[in-house]
């Protein structure tokens, strides 16, 4: 869940605010006991950027603990991980327009990452996704059905949330989303209410940070922006759209969404979308997840990172090291 960026200045403020802002979720047992922020209704960057400032002593002293506890915990597979880190610690974005590609801007940013606004789904490197086009009916149908309970909203947790309000413009007001799965942590509540998608996500092996569903109403669009963040790609998986009526925009290309068809971009990318629909919804899930390029060290050494996000003490770390020990050994 991830821009503006992914690691949130949170990881250098003492306060635990939201990555992306928003009103809390209910939290499970579970989720309380792995001790991260809930949930943060999608925006596209976070609400409060809280970066170090220029001679600000504790934040830099916290940046340097943090970095060295991922050298520790993953050697020098946590350079590109730290580089990151410490680009967005410095107020700085990468920023750059690529020739027939289009502009790419990130405040969490890893060098030596593959750049393309669209990547091919049936290219090989996402059987995965592949496999969920096949299921779609199945998910379609799950979702169908809550949609048609009326005790969903009461049932569920943070039920079509809307994007964070202060860096939400692009997004607008109407756009909505029913989270199952972020940064990496399943949303004990949610699953058990779309059991078939959540079975379906994880027995394709994806390599998920988030997953939800995506309600976009007829009239409606995002306008141009970027999610901050280029190691987490986008893809989504056409559920009930109106076909020919709603395109997302990626780098000046645009994807016709198609019910039971798939797409993968990278939004760091500018990027858009529009439903001009007049009469009907526009739903696909969504899934972002680990871009290809990284390795499942990096994966995990960023993983470490959002449990730091909840907190940076010397407890917070020695938290997010034990579960990365654990990760390495495949317990997690």
């Amino acid at each position: 869940m991830l821009r503006g960026s992914v690691f949130s200045s949170t990881l250098l403020s003492s306060s635990s605010s939201n990555l992306f802002g928003g009103a809390p979720q209910r939290l499970s047992a579970r989720n309380k006991r792995n001790a991260r922020p809930p949930h943060q209704n999608r925006s596209g960057k976070p609400v409060q950027k809280l970066r170090c400032q220029q001679g600000d002593d504790d934040d830099d002293d916290r940046v340097r603990t943090i970095s060295d506890a991922l050298y520790v915990a993953f050697g020098t597979s946590a350079t590109r991980v730290v580089q990151s880190l410490e680009l967005l610690a410095s107020g700085q974005e990468y920023k750059r327009d690529h020739p027939t590609k289009g502009r790419q801007e990130a405040e969490s940013f890893m060098y030596g990452l593959r750049a393309d606004p669209w990547h091919d789904v049936h290219d090989g490197r996402f059987a995965w996704l592949e496999r969920l086009e096949k299921e779609y009916e199945t998910i379609r149908d799950e979702l169908t059905s809550a949609l048609n309970n009326p005790d969903l909203e009461s049932l569920g947790n943070s039920i079509w949330s809307k994007a964070a309000d202060a860096d939400a413009v692009a997004y607008g007001p109407n756009w909505r989303t029913l989270v199952l799965q972020d940064r990496c942590t399943w949303d004990d509540t949610n699953t058990t209410l779309f059991p078939k998608t959540t079975r379906l996500v994880r027995e394709a092996s994806s390599p998920s940070v988030e997953v939800f569903f995506a309600r976009q109403p007829p009239g409606t669009g995002i306008k141009p922006h970027t999610d901050f963040t280029n190691f987490i790609l986008t893809s989504h998986v056409g559920l009930d759209v109106p076909e020919n009526e709603c395109w997302f925009d990626v780098g000046g290309e645009k994807h016709w969404w198609k019910n039971g068809k798939a797409c993968v971009a990278d939004t760091s990318f500018i990027h858009s979308t529009d439903n001009f629909s007049k009469s009907k919804d526009r739903y696909v899930l969504i899934i972002r997840f680990w871009h290809p390029d990284l390795s499942e060290l990096e994966r995990s050494a960023v993983q470490f990172l959002f449990d730091v996000l909840g907190d940076s003490s010397e407890e917070g770390i020695r938290y997010a090291t034990l579960r990365a020990e654990e990760r390495c050994k495949g317990l997690i």
